[in-house]
């Protein structure tokens, strides 16, 4: 990975640390097409609208590769439990950049058809439909999210294979909200 990428990630990380409670969150996500594993930050600039930035890391052939990460969320409802929040449906867009200028997403361990089975691009996208439930008293969040990734779209109309595990992918996230 790059000096000037870590230290974008870094400088991220440290203005979201020092800003106003309440609209900022610590985030842990395992799949989603975010990486095997993904970390980052989220700004919540009204109840229904959020970013996040992420930066993941997905193994190949016992070689880490890395990517970062934008998704904007939106949640129209918001529904109090207690003294915790439900937010039932969110939906947004999701965008994944591969930090890998030799490979982009084009390795995998499974085996395309041909060559031209995915377009070469180191930006790829989707779509995502969630929900995150947030205990207020620790400020702990755990949300569940399905995403459908463009490759997916793709893969639809170049084959005839219909199983949905390579359409669709599903991740958890923890988050802290400071």
């Amino acid at each position: 990975m790059r000096k000037h990428q870590i230290g974008l990630f870094t400088f991220i990380l440290m203005m979201a640390a020092s800003a106003q409670a309440a609209d900022w969150r610590a985030v842990v996500e395992r799949a989603g097409f975010m990486g095997t594993v993904a970390a980052g930050v989220s700004y919540e600039w009204q109840p229904e609208h959020a970013v996040d930035f992420s930066l993941g890391a997905y193994p190949v052939d016992s070689k880490t590769f890395y990517q970062t990460n934008f998704v904007y969320r939106y949640s129209r409802w918001n529904s109090p439990v207690g003294d915790d929040m439900w937010r039932p449906l969110q939906f947004g867009f999701f965008m994944a950049y591969s930090l890998d200028n030799d490979r982009y997403f084009m390795k995998s361990p499974d085996k395309y058809p041909y060559p031209e089975y995915y377009d070469w691009t180191a930006l790829r996208y989707g779509l995502e439909f969630g929900t995150t439930y947030t205990f207020m008293p620790s400020r702990i969040g755990l949300a569940y999210r399905l995403r459908i990734f463009d490759n997916g779209v793709i893969a639809n109309f170049n084959n005839s294979n219909r199983n949905l595990q390579y359409y669709m992918s599903s991740g958890f996230s923890l988050q802290y909200l400071f």
